[in-house]
């Protein structure tokens, strides 16, 4: 029987290779939320190719501080992220590693703000109202979307939706 005094080292010591995504809920003054069409995803053919604003974290990044710099590597925007609204644990899929996405409030931006794209990540943007969403994102970013505004879940996804 293991017990905390024979933990599994290896798991410890030589953890699993994980991705982190960091990622911020950023809405203008009539709450649409803002989103980044991904090139990769145009390139690769998806139906649905937009995506928060955010990235990946380097090894030893801090979620926070990734969110911060990939928004203002994509976009030049200067966002603090505040309160971690979600974080969504995602089970290896189509040849990726499991990986965990950390949501954090973006706050209010007004729509008329400018966005300085890189244009070899993202095509393009805009604020989408939430009733709108389906058009634009994959159910696993919609139920995202969804938590961390609050709309029936305690912070925490796990798996991928539909």
């Amino acid at each position: 029987m293991n017990s905390p005094d024979h933990l599994d080292l290896d798991h410890f010591t030589a953890a699993p290779q994980r991705r982190i995504g960091s990622q911020a809920l950023i809405r203008d003054e009539k709450g649409g939320i803002l989103l980044f069409e991904s090139r990769r995803r145009v390139e690769r053919g998806d139906v649905l190719t937009w995506n928060l604003p955010g990235g990946c974290a380097r090894g030893g990044e801090d979620p926070q501080a990734a969110c911060r710099r990939r928004i203002q590597e994509k976009s030049g925007l200067l966002i603090e992220p505040g309160k971690l609204l979600v974080m969504h644990w995602q089970p290896p899929k189509d040849g990726t590693v499991e990986g965990h996405n950390y949501v954090w409030d973006g706050g209010v931006i007004s729509s008329h703000t400018e966005c300085q794209l890189a244009t070899d990540e993202v095509t393009q943007y805009r604020f989408v109202p939430r009733k709108q969403l389906t058009a634009f994102a994959r159910d696993s970013l919609v139920e995202r979307i969804d938590a961390a505004l609050g709309r029936g879940h305690n912070g925490y996804l796990a798996g991928h939706a539909g």
